[in-house]
């Protein structure tokens, strides 16, 4: 069984993650599979709305059916918080990535596309619980924070597959510009910037005072952070 699982916060670097793991030869992915249903068990008014739910089943059942018979190996590219209230046992064998990243920089950059930027949007809260399920499930897992990777992404990818007891490839780290052909159906209102790259690219600095509202939401935030940045991998 070769399935790789990313439990990721939103504007985390997970897109460009998710285009280098389908660089690994004979590897394919899947972006974001729960986010439909996520959107029908909640109700959130995200651009493409309508065409996400179009796009995928929005029955968590049906969801884990589809990826059961998926080729293998792959990369799960799934938001924390699409999973917030779906049980993960299904993927208890698997091997999970958490993506990590400070809540301010994924305050500012989800706020550029979803103004009302809730605390469940940034997905730590469901990220810590989602941690503490795999490790009663046995599950292997691993923290990676994203800034971290992006200091030296050779060198992060290496410890990374160490510890997740695969192959380093040197081809994960570059793929080619543009939309692909396994991005999700919202990829119009949140890629742009990720299809113009090629690579990493250095981490963002930390934004500048944000509105009011968004700082109240990162000092909400923060605690969460805190309780996952210690089991982050050390990549340096």
């Amino acid at each position: 069984m070769s399935y790789v699982h990313a439990l990721s916060g939103p504007r985390n670097v997970s897109t460009a993650l998710m285009y280098s793991f389908a660089q690994r030869p004979g590897w394919s992915v899947v972006d974001e599979p729960f986010y439909a249903a996520y959107l029908a068990r909640t109700g959130a008014d995200h651009p493409g709305r309508a065409d996400v739910l179009g796009s995928q089943p929005n029955d968590p059942a049906e969801v884990w059916a589809q990826i059961a018979g998926h080729p293998q190996p792959v990369y799960l590219k799934n938001m924390a918080h699409h999973m917030d209230g779906v049980d993960l046992t299904p993927a208890a064998g698997w091997k999970h990535i958490l993506w990590i990243r400070s809540p301010r920089k994924v305050i500012a950059s989800f706020a550029k596309v979803v103004p009302d930027v809730q605390l469940r949007d940034v997905a730590l809260r469901e990220q810590l619980e989602a941690l503490n399920q795999l490790q009663s499930m046995g599950s292997q897992y691993v923290v990676v924070d994203s800034d971290q990777l992006l200091r030296d992404p050779g060198r992060g990818f290496q410890k990374l597959c160490a510890a997740l007891d695969l192959e380093f490839r040197p081809e994960q780290l570059s793929w080619p510009a543009g939309p692909k052909p396994f991005d999700g159906a919202w990829a119009p209102h949140w890629y742009a910037q990720v299809h113009q790259s090629t690579g990493f690219g250095p981490a963002a600095p930390e934004p500048a005072r944000m509105a009011e509202h968004l700082e109240a939401l990162a000092e909400d935030a923060a605690p969460w952070y805190a309780q996952l940045a210690p089991h982050a991998l050390t990549l340096d």
